[in-house]
């Protein structure tokens, strides 16, 4: 049973607050303020209630040290603790923003540390996510140390965020998702505590988290459908995709969606997510600055989808990678939560030269791609940040200008279209595309979420076949899984052929990889190959 109603918590956190501390002033307090807090606000439904920080309701909207929610990324991590009084005159508790007279005298037996960190909206949140977002108008708020959001000049939230518990500020690491409950105040940044006249950030006292898995909402794995309903609900899934955003490319859309349900299996031995090449795919309109469909679309089923616009300017200009200056951790645009899809675009790059932080650029992607893992520079050093990270490349050549992938498609229309009308269906706008009944679109979600978190063996039977079917093939000389000449057939095309085969398992909800999706995933694999080949 907890001491007090979820609801006048709300309206009166500081007054728990302190009854908590009369109970317990020891060094344990921290964790008990940690449990309690959590406790009562652990049906769904009460937790739901605590007003939500973001766009439509932005910090300054809340009085000083209302209770409030903010679901965000950790973006640095990088401050030093910070010392607070834990007890203060009169027997109040001190820290959580408390504002009390300072002693004459200091006990220094009662000073904590409490660790600082920033953190930020979750890049590239799909606005379907967050379904208890408020409703009011949109308040043009300005972003709080922009330079620590990933998409320059994006509207987001920035907080700093005050952790008193040494146990929970130890789980947080940067680009970890969670929702953060505690007292809102507006306090002045780290670094500028020593200066005349700190500016003030919206800073959360953080009262309990709840972490968040990678596909931001708890999905279980399999679905709980009927059975046999999966396949023609994936089948309706791919459809709606190649209609809406591909021009009705099944192939190409059933690709783009097994990379999308991707992420790390395994450090070692490595195996990440296959990185994915759309090629042949138009540019938009010259002068146009239109996006193509596929990126609304996709957010209309994953939670988090960034997009990676590349121009000669962003290569060249912007920042990829955080880089600390002044003791201050810059972001970049390659500073993604885990879970995440990155969708890449080079339409936008014109002729010119690539200087060398565009060469930089490049190779932090790569190494992104290739190895999931993302260089964080400090002043001094720098250091390698896992990540997790699924990549679908846009590009108009045979292949991507830049990078390397694992699987290169082409995309190819059904239908004769002139280049006018072909760009146009790649690149309507958000309102052009044909939504799914809410019923459906909501059942897409929960085949992709589901999907995304489950795992997929292989069975007895299927395990023999692959094995005689690899050994057939490199006596055939058959072509590579990655590639469109023909070369020897190595264990690489057999570790990338299994892990697409696991791919397509998971997409049918089937926990293991079966002779059937086996040769399914040969067949959809030959008509790539094949694409390829017409185009040598």
């Amino acid at each position: 049973m907890v001491s007090a109603l979820p609801f006048d918590v709300i309206a009166e956190p500081d007054a728990e607050l302190q009854r908590l501390f009369e109970q317990d002033r020891g060094s344990s307090f921290p964790s008990r303020v940690v449990e309690h807090f959590s406790s009562i606000f652990a049906d769904p439904v009460f937790f739901d209630k605590i007003p939500s920080v973001d766009l439509k309701q932005p910090p300054e909207s809340f009085k000083n040290h209302a209770l409030v929610r903010f679901r965000a990324m950790i973006q640095d991590t990088s401050a030093s603790p910070e010392m607070y009084l834990a007890e203060a005159g009169e027997a109040r508790y001190g820290g959580w923003g408390a504002v009390h007279n300072t002693p004459d005298e200091i006990d220094y037996d009662k000073l904590r540390e409490c660790s600082v960190f920033w953190a930020v909206s979750i890049p590239g949140e799909s606005d379907w996510v967050n379904k208890h977002r408020s409703q009011a108008e949109f308040t043009h708020s300005v972003p709080s140390q922009p330079h620590k959001y990933p998409q320059p000049g994006a509207l987001h939230v920035g907080m700093q965020l005050k952790v008193y518990d040494m146990s929970m500020a130890e789980t947080l690491k940067s680009t970890d998702i969670a929702t953060f409950v505690g007292l809102i105040t507006y306090e002045p940044v780290q670094r500028d505590l020593d200066t005349n006249d700190p500016k003030t950030v919206p800073t959360l006292h953080v009262l309990f988290h709840r972490a968040h898995p990678i596909t931001i909402l708890p999905f279980s794995f399999p679905l709980p459908l009927p059975q046999g309903s999966v396949p023609d609900l994936r089948k309706e899934l791919i459809e709606w995709i190649a209609r809406e955003a591909l021009a009705d490319d099944v192939d190409a859309a059933e690709w783009v969606l097994l990379c999308c349900l991707a992420r790390v299996q395994s450090r070692m031995p490595a195996i990440f997510p296959p990185s994915l090449t759309l090629s042949r795919f138009p540019s938009p309109p010259t002068g146009s600055s239109a996006l193509p469909t596929l990126h609304s679309l996709l957010a209309h089923l994953f939670p988090s989808v960034s997009l990676l616009p590349l121009s000669l300017d962003t290569i060249n200009q912007t920042a990829f990678v955080p880089e600390s200056r002044e003791e201050d951790l810059h972001s970049g645009w390659l500073q993604l939560p885990g879970g995440s899809i990155c969708l890449v675009t080079e339409s936008g790059v014109t002729e010119g030269g690539v200087n060398e932080k565009g060469v930089f650029n490049l190779r932090a992607t790569q190494e992104m791609i290739t190895h999931q893992v993302l260089d964080y520079i400090f002043p001094y050093s720098s250091f390698k940040f896992e990540t997790d990270i699924a990549w679908v490349v846009l590009s108009s050549g045979r292949k991507s200008a830049f990078f390397q992938t694992n699987v290169n498609i082409p995309l190819v229309a059904t239908e004769k279209l002139s280049s006018t009308e072909l760009t146009r269906r790649l690149y309507k706008s958000k309102e052009e595309i044909n939504l799914p009944s809410p019923n459906k679109l909501d059942m897409f979600r929960s085949l992709v979420g589901s999907a995304k978190v489950g795992t997929a063996g292989v069975t007895e039977t299927a395990a023999a076949y692959i094995q005689d079917d690899f050994v057939n093939e490199r006596k055939s000389g058959s072509t590579s899984s990655t590639s469109s000449s023909q070369t020897a057939v190595t264990a690489d095309d057999l570790i990338h052929k299994m892990l697409i085969a696991k791919l397509l398992a998971l997409s049918l909800h089937e926990h293991e990889v079966s002779v059937d999706i086996w040769n399914q995933m040969k067949q959809l694999d030959a008509r790539r190959t094949e694409r390829l080949n017409k185009l040598e």
